[in-house]
């Protein structure tokens, strides 16, 4: 994904969202007996809350840059939690399967003289395909 296709929020909405995120930051950290970080947290809430009131087009290279910086991380966690998930989740299901002989998609080679299943008369009703939505 190339991040000229990515469609950018309002530098104004940017400012505020950092700005509380800052102010949150600032009060945790007050609140745990960490006055510098305290401080500091809260100084950046209030200069970003300051520079998104009176001119937001300052923030336009930062919004540009985090924004980046996220399609930077997409691109390399997406296809990690994807990995986890399939060799985490769907390998030991398909390894247990397979170890009990299971095959539900009918893959293996039977020697028989045709490989269509025969379906019962039950399944073969005429109403059995109205109202599938």
């Amino acid at each position: 994904m190339k991040t000229q296709n990515v469609k950018l929020p309002s530098n104004r909405r940017f400012g505020f969202i950092f700005s509380f995120i800052f102010l949150v930051f600032g009060i945790y950290f007050f609140w745990n007996e960490s006055k510098i970080y305290s401080y500091l947290l809260l100084a950046l809430s209030i200069g970003f809350f300051l520079v998104t009131s009176i001119n937001d087009k300052l923030l336009g290279p930062l919004n540009k840059a985090w924004m980046k910086l996220g399609v930077l991380l997409g691109m390399i966690v997406s296809p990690i939690v994807l990995g986890v998930i399939y060799f985490g989740l769907f390998t030991p299901i398909a390894l247990f399967m397979k170890c009990f002989g299971r095959d539900e998609l009918r893959l293996k080679i039977k020697t028989r003289s045709s490989q269509w299943r025969l379906r019962e008369s039950d399944e073969t009703k005429l109403g059995s395909f109205s109202d599938q939505f």
